[in-house]
């Protein structure tokens, strides 16, 4: 996208721009909220933000929200970046088109990436992109360069990055990303670059993703580099054209819940077979050490209800030596197959209203070494992922619900006024198990309001205990689960008893679950 910006200089001049700023910002207070509407136009943005610091260092005030109009154009003079408050800055209501936020040129040789938190970061309906206005890409969209931040990005577009959508620099990072898309991250030429997240080898506290729709990204979802992500949720998301690694690389997450997915043409760019050290999957984990059992509990994960789909289109201009991806690695197929979940999965071509086209000409000139590879088809963009009731995904969800994006059917997973969170619970409450019936293993599901010792026993139909898990120290938070190997029992109907004890205090519920061989 290329903005005329000598236009837009000459409505805001730079040298009177604070001026301006002082006359056209209308500044409300709501319940409250310090509400800031922010003009369009050059660094009106950053001003803004800049100018809400005092001398001293500190806010003006730290609840303050920055409102943008809706379809209103933001040339970034450099980098958002702030440190030890947070930011909020979201569309105004009832917007009919994002906000653009797209880096300026000005008078430097090239523009700085979007965003560069050090502090607490919430967007909302925003359009964001790598690209300046001149056509060039910047690289990670929003780099996270501090421990322990916390991001929210709902409602919004991240699109055009030559390397990532989120780049993790810091220990302790929590990313929601929600109701969103990410698109066209990394370039054909440089295919092992193009991530959604990357956080080089960082902690993560929690990752969740859920309602998002990722296309034509040159190498992976998530890109994680070797260390703990202690939760992990992937959750109602439509992948399409991802292409050089692992789509999903979650690591050695402790916690993860991989639900209700489309995952179509991922990791397209197939494998060389006759390379003994490569292999290709979509879904990836790995499994704890010993030192993180001990620091953060066993392992649990959850996979169900996801369509992993390759068009034959691809595959079928894949050299001799070439293979497609399998659907997961070792760890993900070890806990799939002691759940006994893989049968929740699908292998489902899907027609979507309006999608990019496969990327053949890109696997092509990939494995004939072209020097100037084809680049992903955008030409009816913007894309639906929206698709007809006759395609079996379209109630494949674990609730019966469509699997992918719900956004494409008019539903959004939060409420657009409140950020999603791990929010506490407020009591013990058993959510059951699942699968069930089960063959061998099946995950009891439940909340903690508070840190437990939690323990399980199952009882056979006369009331006789055949098995117990041991207490295991859990966190509060909902959604937590453990897994019930069950493989040594014989097929018939069991009642679990879950014990949580918090302090003195014990907590008990009880379900029936079925076993089936």
């Amino acid at each position: 996208m290329i903005i005329d910006t000598k236009k837009l200089l000459s409505v805001v001049c730079t040298s009177f721009l604070s001026i301006v700023l002082a006359s056209i910002i209308q500044i409300q207070d709501v319940s409250a909220q310090r509400t800031v509407e922010v003009p369009q136009g050059f660094a009106t943005l950053n001003e803004a933000i800049f100018s809400d610091t005092t001398e001293t260092g500190e806010r003006v005030d730290s609840s303050t929200v920055y409102v943008l109009s809706s379809g209103g154009t933001y040339l970034l003079d450099g980098s958002i970046e702030h440190r030890g408050f947070h930011l909020t800055i979201v569309a105004e209501d009832g917007w009919t088109e994002r906000p653009k936020l797209i880096p300026a040129v000005g008078t430097g040789v090239e523009a700085s990436r979007p965003f560069r938190p050090r502090g607490d970061l919430t967007i909302r309906g925003l359009y964001v992109t790598g690209e300046d206005e001149l056509g060039g890409l910047t690289t990670r969209i929003i780099r996270v360069s501090e421990n322990d931040v916390r991001i929210v990005v709902d409602n919004c577009h991240l699109d055009k990055d030559g390397q990532s959508g989120f780049r993790i620099d810091g220990t302790g990072t929590s990313i929601f990303l929600t109701n969103s898309i990410v698109s066209n991250i990394g370039t054909t030429d440089s295919p092992d670059n193009g991530r959604v997240l990357d956080d080089r080898g960082n902690d993560i506290d929690t990752l969740w993703f859920e309602n998002n729709t990722f296309y034509n990204i040159t190498s992976q979802v998530v890109r994680d580099d070797g260390e703990v992500i202690q939760y992990a949720r992937y959750k109602q998301n439509t992948a399409y054209n991802i292409g050089k690694n692992a789509t999903l690389e979650l690591g050695p997450a402790v916690q993860a819940v991989i639900e209700d997915n489309i995952f179509i043409n991922s990791s397209f760019y197939g494998y060389n077979t006759n390379d003994e050290d490569e292999f290709l999957y979509v879904i990836g984990l790995d499994s704890l050490t010993q030192d993180e059992i001990d620091t953060y509990g066993p392992q649990s994960v959850m996979a169900n209800n996801n369509n992993i789909f390759l068009s034959s289109a691809i595959s079928d201009v894949y050299p001799d030596t070439v293979s497609a991806p399998a659907n997961f690695n070792p760890t993900a197929a070890a806990y799939i197959a002691e759940q006994g979940s893989e049968a929740t999965f699908t292998n489902e071509d899907i027609t979507f209203t309006s999608s990019p086209g496969a990327p053949t000409d890109i696997v092509t000139d990939f494995w004939n070494d072209s020097d100037d590879p084809a680049e992903f088809d955008n030409a009816n963009a913007p894309f639906d992922f929206a698709y007809a009731d006759t395609f079996t995904s379209y109630s494949g969800g674990s609730d019966g619900q469509q699997l992918g994006s719900l956004t494409w059917f008019g539903t959004l997973v939060n409420n657009e006024e409140d950020e999603p969170s791990l929010t506490i619970p407020s009591v013990f409450q058993l959510h059951g198990n699942y699968p069930n019936p089960f063959n061998p293993s099946t995950n009891i599901s439940f909340n903690l309001a508070e840190a437990a010792d939690v323990s399980v026993d199952v009882f056979n139909m006369i009331g006789q205990k055949v098995m117990s898990i041991p207490a295991q120290r859990m966190a509060a938070g909902a959604n937590q689960f453990l897994t019930v190997d069950a493989s040594f029992l014989s097929s018939g109907i069991y009642i679990y008893r879950v014990n949580a004890k918090a302090g003195n205090v014990v907590t008990t519920n009880s379900g029936r679950m079925t076993l089936i061989k």
